[in-house]
This record gives C-alpha cells, sequence and structure tokens, in this order.
C-alpha cells in the first residue's frame, strides 16, 4: 500500500512569530498557510480539514490571501469536492471546517469531546466557533484513539482545543503525524532559549489549555516520523509526502 499526503494550500497570511511560540520570538516575521490535506493511495477518498476562503481571516481582522480553490487543488488531483468520502476534523475552528458544505457525499469524524464544545463554547473563545458551519454536515462522532482504515488512525491532541484529534499516515517512510491543533515547526524545534526554560516544546498563542498542548505536542513528536503542522509554510509548494 503506497500511502502518500497531498498538502493543498488554500490561502497565506503573515504572522508575528511569537503567534506560534507563545512569550517567544515577538517581531520576528513569518507565515500562516491554511490547508487541506488528501490522503492518497487508499480507498475510501480521506481528506483532512474542510479547509477556508482568505475572506474568512480577513473578516476576523487577519489578513490572508487565496493561493487557490478546494476545487482547483483537489482537481489537480483528479478529483472534485463530491468525491471525498471522509472528512478528519482535526478541530472545529472556523478555519477548519468552513468549506464543508463542498463535500456533498463525505461523513465528518469529530471528537466528541471538540463536538460537544463547539456547540456550547465559552464566550472567550466563542468567535472561534461558528455552529452554522457543521450543523448540517454528516458528522460521525468518536471518542479516543481510532483508526479509521489500515494506515490511517486518529488520536486526541487536546490543548489548542478541547477536542483536538492529531492524523497519523503509515507511509513509506514512516509515519507522518498532521497536527490536531494550529502550530508550526517552530514549535517543535529546541532552541537554546527553551532549554533555559525547560521546554522541550512551546506552545501556540492561541490555545484553550496551555499544559495540555504542551503535552500534545511533546506526544507528536515523540510518535511522529514525520510531522506535518497544521499551518507550516514549508509545504506550501510540496506537492507530495513523502
Amino acid at each position: 500500500m503506497n500511502i502518500r499526503i497531498r498538502p493543498i494550500a488554500l490561502c497565506e497570511g503573515p504572522r508575528d512569530l511569537s503567534y506560534w511560540t507563545f512569550r517567544m520570538n515577538a517581531g520576528i516575521k513569518s507565515s500562516s498557510v491554511c490547508y487541506v490535506w488528501y490522503i492518497e493511495g487508499i480507498q475510501p477518498r480521506i481528506l483532512i480539514d474542510a479547509g477556508a476562503k482568505a475572506s474568512l481571516f480577513t473578516a476576523m481582522g487577519i489578513p490572508e490571501t487565496d493561493l487557490i480553490s478546494v476545487e482547483a487543488g483537489l482537481g489537480r488531483l483528479g478529483l472534485k469536492p463530491g468525491d471525498i468520502d471522509i472528512v478528519i476534523v482535526t478541530h472545529l475552528h472556523v478555519d477548519h471546517i468552513a468549506l464543508g458544505y463542498l463535500y456533498e457525499n463525505a461523513r465528518f469524524i469529530v471528537q466528541k469531546k471538540e463536538l460537544d464544545y463547539a456547540c456550547k463554547p465559552h464566550p472567550f473563545d466563542a468567535n472561534l466557533y461558528d455552529r452554522s458551519l457543521f450543523n448540517s454536515l454528516n458528522i460521525e462522532v468518536i471518542v479516543g484513539e481510532k483508526e479509521i482504515v489500515p494506515g490511517v488512525t486518529v488520536f486526541p491532541t487536546p490543548g489548542h482545543s478541547p477536542g483536538g484529534q492529531s492524523v497519523e499516515v503509515n507511509t513509506a517512510a514512516g509515519n507522518a503525524i498532521i497536527t490536531g491543533f494550529c502550530c508550526c515547526m517552530s514549535n517543535f524545534v529546541q532552541t537554546e532559549e527553551m532549554k533555559r526554560r525547560g521546554w522541550e516544546v512551546t506552545v501556540p498563542e492561541l490555545h484553550h489549555n496551555c499544559l495540555e498542548v504542551y503535552d500534545s505536542i511533546l506526544r507528536v513528536k515523540q510518535r511522529a516520523d514525520i510531522i506535518l503542522p497544521l499551518h507550516e509554510a514549508a509545504f506550501i509548494t510540496t506537492e507530495s509526502i513523502p
């Protein structure tokens, strides 16, 4: 079985690196990319996250520029949104579910804890959720670690959101993990400053529980041969992993 991950970069925008590395790297420029990830080489057809357009971010005061539409990105792979059978939702923040309506034949796999919270979020981060984006979707609720199909497993990685889940894909190059939390590669690379603080990894600025997301990032780092952070700009021109 030759399983590969096809990143589709939908939109991109500038970020201060401190957005990804809480209380560190203020003033250092970086970039954020919104992806969907197609798992090639298996049936049924699986996509990770539903994606969003740049207009969603700009409406929230976050500058973004569209790179390609979902339709065009999947079209490069000979697919249409209606061909997708399963969408694994890492978490239900609006930028990961906004385009869910496009996948009219898919079921959407979501952790129960995430769905429960998304339906009634705390006022502090209620702007990150929009129930209208997922109310009409065909949602399959799961609890905990689960093999979705042979070679593709999800496991809980909370902290960025209450019920985030990462996706482990068994490729010829090893276990590739698409993170269930918004981050970039800097969260996984231990710098001298992090060593001084006693941190092996560091958390994103946007988090529900900083201790939980620290542990989730560490869990992914220990479990993965290949780490695919949800918003890492390095994959913007990558055609296939591996």
